[in-house]
């Protein structure tokens, strides 16, 4: 078995076609073709089937399918990793975010390691902490910013921050003028929230329901966006990070103890060994990230003297 013939494999099946995969490796049809009997016959079986829909893979081929991703993404990887060795000078690096938690943290982030790192290329992946998830166990990215929800078995996780939630009411709402809110107290609120399966609606459900709370959703949305101009609409109320707060249109209160929070993390695979510009993409991170921190606290304690 040939790296070559994997790559064979790999694009006739992405492309349905072996005309058209002939074409993205640059060899003719007929060696193309050559080359995945060649792979067939020691893998003791047909990988393809030709349908009227073009072509389709058999029981072998879907068996065979993840590990030639597997290899193709390791074979890129030390290609990747022996370029970087010469100073990080060259190659890239994949990283995945939170969508609306990347517009707050990333500009500075990838600006510094553009800086330091001008000939590393970053490539964005946005999706909810479980979607992140799949994607680092799936070998698609090296890294992601996600939050606890996202955090699960076959992952490793350094903290960021934590950082408490706040209700988000719609500015004229009986409850808007006041200081500290209970969320014992929503239990008859309509309440908004992200979709199940996101993973800040599993922090929020789970919050509520610590509270003795079942909440009374009227909608639901996949976009923390969305959901605070539905609360500013009058529409009902949520739970939103102090992160992305607007500055109009919705009141937002503080929470009573036990306050609910999420905990942003930057996480990878864990046992599988990182590249360089992927380990120096996460100090980036981590450095810059808690240093924001770190001030903030500071600011803080100062304006309490």
């Amino acid at each position: 078995m040939e790296i070559h013939q994997i790559r064979y494999f790999l694009e006739v099946y992405r492309n349905k076609s072996f005309t058209k995969a002939a074409k993205e490796c640059h060899v003719s049809q007929p060696s193309l073709s050559a080359q995945i009997q060649k792979l067939e016959s020691e893998l003791r079986g047909p990988l393809f089937l030709r349908a009227r829909g073009g072509i389709l893979l058999t029981n072998r081929g879907e068996l065979f399918l993840p590990r030639a991703i597997e290899i193709e993404h390791q074979t890129e990887k030390v290609r990747e990793e022996m370029e970087q060795l010469d100073g990080l000078t060259r190659g890239r690096v994949r990283l995945g975010c939170l969508p609306t938690t990347g517009a707050y943290v990333l500009p500075e982030i990838l600006a510094y390691f553009h800086d330091t790192y001008p000939g590393i290329r970053v490539e964005l992946w946005e999706e909810s902490s479980p979607g992140l998830a799949r994607a680092l166990l799936g070998l698609e990215i090296d890294g992601a910013i996600l939050d606890e929800a996202g955090l699960t078995d076959g992952l490793v996780g350094e903290t960021l921050f934590t950082e408490p939630l706040y209700l988000a009411v719609p500015p004229d709402h009986r409850l808007s003028g006041a200081g500290v809110v209970a969320l014992s107290s929503l239990a008859e609120e309509p309440i908004i929230l992200m979709k199940q399966g996101h993973g800040f609606s599993t922090i929020v459900r789970r919050a509520l329901e610590d509270a003795g709370v079942t909440p009374r959703v009227v909608y639901e949305s996949a976009e923390i966006e969305t959901v605070q101009g539905l609360v500013a609409a009058g529409l009902g109320i949520s739970l939103v990070p102090r992160m992305i707060r607007k500055a109009w249109g919705v009141a937002y209160l503080e929470i009573a103890p036990p306050t609910p929070s999420r905990t942003l993390i930057f996480a990878y695979r864990a046992g599988t060994p990182r590249g360089p510009a992927a380990v120096a993409l996460g100090n980036s991170i981590l450095q810059l990230l808690r240093r924001d921190i770190d001030r903030a606290e500071g600011q803080k304690k100062e304006e309490l003297k």
